[in-house]
């Protein structure tokens, strides 16, 4: 059973690197659709860049396991403002950035020992 749920989660993490990647890239392009959307949005000029900067680098963040829990918690705070963005503006959009935060909460939960790891490192540099 073990070896299943690794599987499992392992192809999660695969899949929604793939998938933050390629919506990462595709804003690095500066695909004329990327830019009138987030300037229809009221965003200012060149955010969408930032946007597919952390979405990239957080997509490899989850392909290494001591830091896939960090690489999802950056990816959950941009679907978080997804989702306010796309109901804001009443798109349908909010369903799938809603899908993927859940997704993203689930590999933070199985990763969560990477924040106690660094909990506990921070409290013996500490004293």
């Amino acid at each position: 059973m073990d070896r299943v749920k690794s599987i499992a989660v392992w192809a999660l993490h695969v899949l929604l690197s793939a998938m933050f990647v390629i919506q990462g890239i595709s804003k690095l392009l500066s695909s004329s659709s990327w830019v009138s959307r987030f300037k229809g949005w009221g965003y200012p000029d060149s955010f969408y860049l930032v946007i597919g900067v952390i979405e990239v680098v957080s997509a490899i963040l989850l392909l290494i396991p001591k830091l896939a829990g960090f690489g999802s918690l950056i990816l959950i705070i941009v679907m978080v403002g997804a989702s306010v963005t796309h109901l804001i503006h009443g798109e349908p959009q909010i369903i799938t950035t809603l899908v993927l935060t859940a997704l993203l909460s689930i590999v933070a939960y199985l990763r969560r020992s990477n924040f106690t790891q660094l909990r506990t490192k921070l409290r013996k540099h500490d004293s």
